[in-house]
């Protein structure tokens, strides 16, 4: 199964109602909604925040199946790709076939401030696009869709409701549950695999969780990982102190100072996100050696945090082999070489059916608390 294209998307949800356009994207996309059912309560669902997790673009047509035979009281409002400048660079990777080095080498995350997640209430055309249709329906429930890398499946819930935590990690999904912390700072673990989304103060940006809020809307982040490995789940003791964990992922991470200088390049969205790597990764680097960790680090911990670290090196050479030729080319491609190389993971494709039945059983249940 590939990731279809925004049109695409566009286009499967026009099976199931008008699309609305709710503003473009600053190239001048179309970004579309379309609402299903009549029920008193409001859902806002969207796709796409970040292009490089485009498991959403296939669950909001699922999505819209089922509310269409059933509203569960709902008014359902879905947006099927609230980023498609960024999914078109994006492109290359999304027909597949799925693998870790093919979706590093077509790889595109925007910088931070060019995030549609992050950058309310007044950031890109797409944020205000988002913001304005929040601002419309007044959301009682809001699901934004996401998915990671390697590892396991989680949730940030925006208020422990009774009974949803356990819900959610118990789904049925065939997916590991992740056992490890937050990738978020300020998060607070209800149970393993669901979290309290932080605090606006804990974070760089306000968030739509954030925005949301004034109207008193109960939010839900899914994440699901693409691949999977036994050790994201693997509970028992990987026998070092977890503080040698964080500094041992702390000196990965720093081998980001290590790529060669970016040659003079014209202004563009990939070099923007390249520019973005190096005061990134120093940032997280002296986060993990300023965490105060205590105790020995499971192996799904240890796993986790490397993964992290492999993520960030790999996504800053492959963006820059996207801009460079030349010998600049061949040294970002020797190391992005070596550090492939060096990921050890077994990294196993999870069948995309079941990360969307992930996700759509996810927001359901949350739709039913």
């Amino acid at each position: 199964m590939s990731f279809p294209h925004p049109d695409e998307v566009t286009a499967r949800l026009a099976e199931f109602g008008p699309p609305r356009q709710i503003g473009r994207s600053r190239l001048g996309e179309p970004i579309t909604m379309v609402s299903i059912g009549n029920g008193p309560r409001s859902a806002l669902v969207f796709a796409g925040p970040h292009p490089n997790e485009p498991i959403g673009f296939l669950t909001v047509p699922r999505l819209a199946e089922s509310v269409t035979r059933d509203d569960l009281g709902f008014t359902w409002h879905l947006i099927g790709c609230v980023d498609p400048d960024g999914a078109r660079l994006n492109e290359g990777w999304y027909a597949g076939p799925l693998s870790r080095e093919r979706y590093f080498r077509g790889f595109y995350r925007p910088p931070f401030d060019e995030q549609v997640e992050w950058t309310f209430p007044d950031g890109m055309p797409e944020t205000r696009a988002l913001r304005a249709v929040i601002d419309e329906v007044r959301p009682d429930l809001m699901c934004s869709l996401h998915n990671g890398e390697v590892g396991g499946v989680f949730y940030y819930v925006s208020a422990d409701r009774p009974g949803l935590a356990d819900a959610l990690a118990d789904l049925p999904t065939g997916i590991p549950l992740h056992v490890g912390d937050a990738e978020l700072p300020g998060t607070q673990r209800i149970r393993p695999g669901v979290f309290l989304f932080p605090g606006h103060e804990f974070v760089p940006g306000m968030s739509s969780v954030h925005y949301a809020s004034q109207y008193g809307t109960f939010s839900l982040v899914v994440e699901v990982p693409l691949w999977s490995d036994p050790r994201s789940s693997d509970t028992t003791s990987s026998g070092l102190p977890r503080a040698d964990v964080f500094a041992e992922v702390a000196d990965m991470i720093d081998d980001v100072r290590k790529l060669p200088e970016l040659p003079a390049v014209p202004d563009s969205p990939l070099s923007r996100s390249f520019l973005e790597v190096q005061p990134a990764a120093e940032r997280f680097a002296n986060a993990m050696r300023a965490h105060q960790a205590e105790g020995e680090a499971t192996v799904a911990e240890r796993f986790g945090l490397r993964q992290i670290a492999h993520m960030i090196r790999l996504r800053a050479c492959a963006t820059a082999l996207r801009i460079v030729d030349g010998e600049h080319r061949q040294a970002f491609s020797e190391l992005f070489d070596k550090w492939f190389a060096e990921e050890d993971s077994v990294a196993e494709p999870i069948p995309i059916s079941k990360l969307v039945d992930t996700q759509v059983g996810a927001i359901l249940s949350a739709a039913k608390s």
